[in-house]
């Protein structure tokens, strides 16, 4: 049995599926979860899509180097990688000579293990940077030598601020994944709080839910919180939560997405991934 079989998770292809059709590639790259998805060259559809499990750090090596889409003829595309090593610094500051200096305010940065990359969302006004282990970016490079890599908080923040028109006083933007979750959380509109958590049980999704609201001074009965993503993924339920937060809802993300015949149930997994296809900011 591949690599590629103990692996996976789930399979979505197109009718009409061509691995010659494939003009790039989107990877989401979680803690536990790969997404692997495949676009199509005239008009950028979904054509077909893996979703694989990770469970040791062998795995990852061996589904890059079976996966049929990774190993297409097309060298392109993106990869986010989500995990805690991110920070955000205003586009108007940013120095991209300085970039190891502002992410190590946020974590320590290891220049012989650690690249650091960055993303410019909603317009350039924000830069997103990450670190990158270098170990991880020589596997992919061997299959995707093209490929450019974004840390996963740049997708999620370019959805929320895509999103935020006509917005209450105070509003909470929650994006579920595999035990972790962003948060965002904006006042008369404007972003004050972005960060992830991992969440391992309802008590620490509450205690984070808590800390953010104190943080902005909201009103617990009246702050809108929507919920994008499973909440089993962070062990709750809407049931759950609406017995603590009365403005509480889970909602289906706006898609700018499209889909080939026989790729739509991408969407029932629940990931942003399969809804919102970030547009890039020249760096």
């Amino acid at each position: 049995m591949s690599g590629e079989t103990n692996h996976i998770q789930s399979k979505f292809i197109s009718d009409r599926f061509d691995v010659q059709d494939i003009s790039n590639l989107s990877l989401f790259l979680y803690e536990s979860l790969l997404t692997v998805i495949a676009h199509r060259q005239s008009d950028q559809s979904v054509i077909a899509a893996n979703i694989y499990s990770l469970h040791e750090e062998e795995a990852l090596e061996k589904i890059v180097g079976s996966d049929e889409l990774i190993n297409a003829s097309n060298t392109s595309g993106r990869l986010y990688l989500h995990h805690q090593r991110f920070t955000l610094v205003p586009g108007i500051l940013f120095n991209p000579a300085h970039s190891a200096l502002y992410l190590n305010f946020a974590t320590r940065v290891n220049p012989e293990k650690d690249e650091v990359i960055y993303s410019g969302i909603s317009n350039n006004s924000i830069q997103v940077l990450g670190a990158a282990d270098k170990g991880l970016l020589n596997i992919l490079d061997s299959r995707l030598p093209e490929m450019e890599t974004s840390h996963g908080a740049a997708h999620v923040l370019d959805y929320f601020l895509h999103n935020n028109k006509d917005l209450l006083k105070q509003e909470i933007f929650i994006h579920t994944a595999p035990n972790s979750m962003y948060i965002a959380g904006f006042k008369d509109g404007e972003l004050m709080v972005f960060n992830r958590f991992i969440v391992h049980e309802e008590q620490t999704l509450l205690r984070y839910l808590f800390i953010v609201l104190q943080q902005l001074a909201f009103d617990q009965a009246h702050c809108k919180i929507s919920v994008f993503g499973n909440l089993d993924w962070v062990h709750s339920s809407l049931e759950n939560l609406q017995g603590f937060f009365k403005n509480i809802q889970q909602s289906s993300p706006t898609q700018n997405i499209t889909y080939q015949k026989g790729t739509e149930n991408l969407k029932n997994t629940q990931l942003l991934e399969a809804y919102w296809l970030q547009q890039h900011s020249i760096r």
